[in-house]
């Protein structure tokens, strides 16, 4: 039925999908296809045209929802224009490499504890490779100036600008000259560490130097403690002014305002009127080098450049930190379903997302196929229209999905010349579910989280078990016929979708974040009350035959709000046995209730009584007692047990391109990586004999992680 090209073809549409990383879309002659292929998640292109405006702007989303296509959208039109200077960094893969390119500086052992120094120098080499990688683009910029320069001012001013580059790049890179601006902040903040020591109340000899970090409505909280007593006390030094140290003495170190104003000057020699920054995987990186990170580098460059300095930034939900950037003041584009199109209008929310899914289907297969979507379509029992509302429900408008979905559908019916049909769609899903979204709890099991984290994480694999029994129990009473009323049909049992309170969303967004749920609208529930309306996976409920979505017809209009899928007990229920929510003030340690969580976010989670901060936290002895028995020789970090698990599923060594196709991870980081897991862990073999070099998992890897 199908030519070898076409397969070929269809293939090369499907691959071009699930590309999520800068890798570039060629054609065979090297062309690229990325201006030709891009397909905008609303008409007109209007996502990019918003995401180029000259604002500071966030584009938030889940993996895989595009972020990264947009950004090299970006960067392709403003390198159209002559006024404009881009530059993309990938944030995660500069602060990855902090971690093994980081210089020991000895000097600093004789005022900082030493547990303290390693977390300050990665910190330290990842803002000033940040910084760097800003200079060099001006270098590459200065090149292409360089004799229009001439032209213009002569060779002296051609010259004078370049030695200002060369200025510029040594502030940053010369870690002697650092070093004498360095010291005498340290030396400061240390002296006053000693004075507020000497005038508390408790005094301890214990030294346990770590970061602490944690949530609340605002954003993440970090602070470096330099011993056990710096979170509370009776001293007249507040624990807050100590946890901005890293934070001012980067500020200071890297002399940023001045950094600005160099900048400024070289640019506009060059007749650059903006640079734009475009910091992918922002939110890939931990929690306090987030939080220096914006406060160092974003929130001052954003802020006093005059609006010189621009930043587009991709980052997850519920993993921004704005610091001193006024978030009204810079423009928020969301991508996931809900967020993006309940802007619009909500009661063509499906109608939109279904429009963007058959445009980048269609977009795709006439590009490389040169033929319709629907050749590889059996269009005798479904029509496209409704090929594409099963695609989009099957992967929520996520393009890696999306991909996947087809791509496992290549495997089961496009190479054995049959055309894809809806069972082969729907058992895609469920397929993708288990080897791409299910592992994340096996992978949480063994990463090397505080055991806090991982009890939070662990018991939400329980709460979606216990989502997964109660529609499955609202299956048994619909088919009986248990539960009565129109909006129920024995044939056709829906249970997929579940509504609750929104004050309670917050206790989901890892679940959602992962793709166990996604939030499909808001409706009032059947009290009146403002409800948030979830549904399952579709993968997930494939797996435990359920039926997704609702019947059709205005009657069945508000399905998803009946009472047997109000899950509001259910989640009060498992909260109240699963969380602990307190004071950490040891001599206060009020416990407060779910129905008190409003009143902690309006105070920031601060305790009424003694005003310190009060956290929700994990409890769960069994599942506790599972992860200590777990030796901690074999816990990981998250992105290294990515790599495990990936190559777990292979039968045969792997390149790192290869890896760094399946995992959020650069080609260079997983290199780097497998390395490490191959010299000091012995979980990997590398085959040095081959070009590039590839990847296998030892025997010691496949028993401890299997």
């Amino acid at each position: 039925m199908f030519t070898t090209e076409d397969k070929d073809n269809f293939f090369n549409a499907i691959e071009s999908l699930k590309k999520y990383r800068r890798a570039d879309l060629l054609d065979e002659k090297g062309k690229n296809l990325l201006e030709a292929l891009y397909t905008d998640l609303l008409p007109n292109d209007h996502i990019l045209k918003k995401s180029i405006r000259e604002n500071t702007t966030f584009l938030i989303g889940r993996k895989g929802t595009g972020k990264s296509t947009i950004f090299l959208r970006i960067e392709q039109e403003l390198r159209k224009k002559d006024n404009f200077l881009p530059c993309y960094l990938d944030v995660k893969t500069i602060y990855d490499s902090a971690h093994s390119d980081f210089l020991n500086l000895d000097y600093l052992s004789d005022y900082l504890p030493s547990k303290t120094i390693k977390k300050y120098l990665i910190e330290r080499s990842f803002l000033q490779s940040v910084l760097k990688k800003i200079v060099e683009e001006i270098d590459l910029r200065y090149d292409t100036f360089y004799e229009k320069l001439k032209q213009l001012f002569g060779d002296t001013k051609a010259q004078e600008t370049k030695s200002k580059i060369e200025k510029l790049r040594k502030l940053i890179e010369d870690n002697e000259a650092l070093k004498e601006i360095e010291i005498p902040i340290i030396k400061n903040i240390t002296s006053k560490k000693t004075t507020f020591d000497e005038k508390k109340t408790t005094k301890t000899d214990t030294t346990n130097d770590k970061f602490g970090i944690s949530a609340s409505s605002t954003g993440p909280k970090v602070g470096l403690d330099l011993n056990d007593e710096s979170t509370e006390s009776k001293g007249t030094l507040k624990s807050t002014e100590l946890e901005e140290g890293f934070s001012s003495i980067f500020l200071q170190v890297f002399q940023i305002k001045t950094f600005i104003e160099d900048t400024k000057e070289i640019l506009k020699a060059v007749n650059i009127r903006h640079i734009v920054v475009l910091l992918d995987d922002f939110s890939e990186i931990e929690d306090y080098a987030l939080k220096t990170f914006v406060d160092v580098v974003l929130a001052p460059l954003n802020n006093w450049s005059d609006e010189f300095i621009k930043f587009k930034i991709a980052a997850y939900p519920n993993r921004i930190y704005y610091g001193k950037i006024d978030p009204g003041k810079v423009d928020t584009i969301n991508l996931d379903f809900y967020n993006l199109y309940s802007e619009f209008d909500r009661s063509k929310m499906e109608e939109g997302a279904i429009d963007f899914t058959k445009r980048i289907i269609e977009k795709r297969f006439l590009h490389f196929t040169r033929k319709p979507a629907s050749t590889f379509f059996d269009t005798s029992k479904l029509t496209m229209d409704e090929y594409y509302k099963l695609i989009f429900q099957t992967s929520m408008n996520v393009p890696r999905i999306i991909g996947y979905i087809l791509s496992y559908c290549y495997e089961s019916k496009i190479i054995y010349d049959k055309p894809i049909a809806r069972q082969d769609i729907e058992t895609a899903s469920q397929r993708y579910y288990e080897d791409k979204i299910e592992p994340f709890f096996h992978k949480t099991t063994f990463s090397l989280l505080s055991l806090n984290e991982k009890i939070d994480t662990l018991q939400l694999k329980e709460l979606l078990q216990k989502f997964v029994e109660r529609m499955t129990e609202n299956k048994r009473k619909i088919t009986t016929g248990e539960l009565t009323g129109e909006s129920y049909l024995p044939s056709f049992p829906f249970c997929s979708h579940f509504h609750f309170n929104s004050s309670l969303e917050k206790f989901l967004k890892t679940l959602e974040l992962n793709f166990f749920i996604s939030k499909y609208t808001e409706m009032s529930d059947k009290d009146g009350q403002l409800s948030s309306i979830y549904s399952l996976n579709y993968g997930l409920t494939q797996k435990h035959n359920l039926l997704w979505g609702k019947p059709d017809g205005t009657k069945h209009r508000k399905y998803f709000i009946e009472r047997p899928f109000n899950f509001n007990s259910l989640l009060k229920d498992f909260l109240a046995t699963s969380k602990s929510i307190h004071c950490i003030n040891d001599e206060c340690y009020q416990v407060f209730n779910q129905e008190q969580l409003p009143l902690l976010e309006y105070s920031g989670f601060k305790c009424n009584k003694c005003h310190s901060d009060v956290i929700i936290e994990a409890i769960s002895d069994e599942i506790k007692t599972e992860l200590i028995k777990i030796e901690q020789e074999s816990l990981l970090n998250p992105s290294d047990i990515d790599i495990v698990m990936e190559l777990s599923k292979q039968n045969e060594p792997i390149t790192a391109r290869e890896i760094s196709e399946e995992l959020d991870i650069s080609s260079y980081s997983i290199a780097h990586k497998n390395r490490m897991l191959d010299l000091k862990k012995g979980l990997i073999k590398r085959d040095q004999t081959k070009t590039p070099l590839t990847y296998e998992l030892t025997e010691r890897a496949k028993n401890l992680y299997k």
